[in-house]
């Protein structure tokens, strides 16, 4: 058939299939690398502002996220929060039909399709899109993640776990400031498959509540870092606070869970190893099987590096009981 006579037209494309993506940028997010494929600068400069202060650390099969910011915008898109769900190795991030992210996890990739407005707000984007769907990846084929914090001294971590309002954050930034070296605030990643069980966290960052100012007044003359609306928190960077010492990984010690009341001495009591892992186990969130037994497996040894839970009402004392066995 002879189609000389047929002017050239694009094939039709309503998925935005090849849609051109000509930015690119190359992160390590936690020290592993990621290769990012955008259309906008925001999508960028929001990556930046997450990943750009992590250096390289493992050579592992880049994670790959395409991230394409579309024409339309909404105004108030950013003041509502997604919906998570996964099956399988599959994870999806929803806000609305315009603003949505999937994730396979088995391939290391990613892809989120938003609008302007949220691609805009690099806080939002980042908190509950790059940021997810990175670390889905990462802790699929690498990592556990608990939800702890994590100092550590002479390279020996310690685990703070505990729900939300036993003061994670807070006893952290306290042990820090009485000379142990800040790891992690909030979430700390064990590394899977290593001779020695390895922790690791974001060491740059602290996240706080409101109420933390008048329980540590020095957090009042720091700067401090906006976070996602609605969050009701505030980040500091560490490297504004003079004299902390600061690392991102560090080998696994004890793991201590926080019990916090409104008076009473500190106290530490003892764990079995048997207790512990139970616990560890629920700080972690469920993950498809395969890696669930795997994750479960990593915390193996450090449940086996001991636990405690600590009693404590004031930081003072917890930091005192703290640094008698680290």
């Amino acid at each position: 058939m002879d189609l000389s006579n047929y002017p050239d037209t694009p094939a039709p494309d309503p998925l935005r299939l090849t849609a051109p993506l000509p930015l690119t940028g190359r992160f390590f997010p936690l020290g592993f690398p990621l290769e990012l494929r955008t259309n906008s600068e925001d999508v960028l400069e929001g990556a930046r502002d997450s990943w750009g202060e992590f250096a390289p650390a493992f050579e592992t099969q880049p994670i790959e996220l395409r991230i394409l910011v579309g024409e339309e915008e909404r105004g108030n898109a950013s003041a509502e929060e997604p919906v998570f769900r996964a099956q399988a190795r599959l994870l999806a991030v929803v806000l609305d039909s315009e603003n949505f992210g999937i994730v396979d996890m088995e391939r290391c990739f990613g892809f989120a399709s938003l609008d302007r407005a949220v691609a805009r707000d690099h806080l939002f984007a980042s908190f509950y899109f790059l940021d997810p769907m990175a670390y889905a990846c990462l802790s699929d084929r690498y990592l556990t993640p608990v939800h702890a914090a994590c100092v550590a001294r002479n390279g020996k971590g310690v685990l703070l776990l505990g729900g939300p309002g036993c003061g994670k954050s807070s006893l952290a930034f306290s042990c820090a400031r009485a000379g142990l070296t800040f790891i992690a605030d909030d979430a700390t990643w064990v590394l899977r498959g290593a001779a020695e069980p390895m922790l690791i966290g974001k060491c740059q960052r602290m996240r706080f509540k409101p109420e933390a100012l008048e329980l540590l007044p020095e957090l009042a003359r720091l700067p401090r870092l906006s976070t996602v609306r609605g969050k009701r928190s505030f980040e500091i960077r560490t490297a504004e606070v003079q004299g902390l010492r600061t690392a991102s990984r560090c080998c696994a010690g004890k793991s201590i869970f926080l019990d916090r009341r409104e008076n009473g001495p500190a106290a530490l009591m003892p764990l079995t190893p048997e207790e512990t892992w139970i616990r560890l186990r629920r700080c972690c969130t469920m993950t498809e099987d395969r890696v669930w037994k795997e994750q479960e497996a990593s915390l193996d040894p450090v449940a086996r590096a001991g636990g405690l839970v600590l009693r404590y009402s004031s930081f003072p004392a917890a930091v005192e009981q703290i640094l008698k066995v680290v």
